[in-house]
């Protein structure tokens, strides 16, 4: 399979090093030819105006590590024509058959741990070593950091942000467009478009320095 990498990012270099043995990778799509120069990624570098025909294939994966920004790249390149491929790492384990599901753009990376039953919607990105446990059910537009843990039965809204190393206890739910700090403990369900942070993890505020 022939695939562009939208982004040139961190995200995507790792994409790149995960997954360019699984599919082969023609180039990568971004604003920035700096980025893409500096860490001399291969293939071509397209810039952000493509098509199928100008690079040469359908297929796309998201490697852009904001949930919003994302949904807004997914449903131009899906107006273009650009089909999202699931792709799992081979060593994954995994309980569920990610082969069955019924979505697009499912990125998981190396070495996570995948329990029954895990649901996923369209373009929910697990980065590596995660642990997803039983039952968990993530909305569109997730994006999971390294070394994650979320326990069974944990809910995952749509445009969530899992932080790196981060702990999500058994059952609870993490609401739309929330955000959960690197390395943070969440022991309470999250409310929506909020920012957790801490152990245990609590509502991040943001000084108003219109005063």
């Amino acid at each position: 399979m022939d695939i562009v990498v939208i982004g040139t990012g961190g995200l995507a270099r790792e994409f790149y090093a995960f997954f360019s043995k699984k599919v082969k990778i023609v180039g990568f799509s971004s604003t920035n030819i700096s980025e893409f120069e500096e860490f001399s990624l291969q293939g071509k570098f397209f810039g952000a105006e493509i098509s199928p025909e100008s690079v040469g294939t359908k297929y796309a994966a998201l490697a852009i590590g904001n949930p919003h920004k994302k949904r807004i790249v997914s449903e131009e390149l899906k107006r273009l024509g650009f089909v999202f491929p699931n792709l799992v790492h081979s060593s994954v384990i995994t309980a569920t058959n990610i082969n069955d599901i019924n979505s697009e753009g499912v990125i998981i990376s190396p070495n996570c741990v995948i329990g029954s039953n895990v649901v996923f919607a369209n373009h929910v990105y697990i980065n590596f070593m995660c642990g997803i446990g039983h039952d968990v059910n993530f909305d569109n537009f997730v994006q999971v950091n390294p070394g994650a843990q979320i326990g069974g039965t944990v809910s995952i809204g749509e445009g969530v942000l899992i932080g790196s190393g981060s702990t999500v206890r058994h059952g609870l739910k993490v609401k739309k467009s929330s955000t959960v700090g690197s390395g943070s403990v969440v022991l309470s369900s999250v409310r929506e478009a909020i920012t957790v942070i801490g152990n245990p993890a609590k509502r991040l505020k943001i000084p108003n320095f219109d005063n």
